[in-house]
């Protein structure tokens, strides 16, 4: 069996990418204005998104036909959305 953790951590580092840009870019910005991201803020992202993809890949690789891993992937990502508002 393959490795089940390269594309999601893959996807993690990319999505990750754009608020450590945008982060060093609004650095000059007042609090509360822009984006300020600090370590932890990046940590717990960084741990919900690897673990939805982490997710997503193991129970996809286990169901049944294309229908099941759509649903699955559209709940996973309505979780996350949920989770992170």
């Amino acid at each position: 069996m393959k490795n089940l953790a390269i594309r999601p951590a893959i996807a993690t580092g990319l999505l990750l990418l754009f608020p450590l840009v945008m982060s060093t870019r609004d650095r000059a910005r007042p609090a509360g204005e822009g984006w300020h991201w600090g370590p932890l803020e990046f940590v717990v992202m960084g741990v919900l998104l690897f673990g939805a993809g982490l997710a997503c890949e193991y129970f996809a690789a286990r169901a049944g036909n294309r229908r099941h891993r759509m649903i699955l992937g559209v709940a996973l990502i309505c979780a996350v959305l949920a989770i992170w508002g």
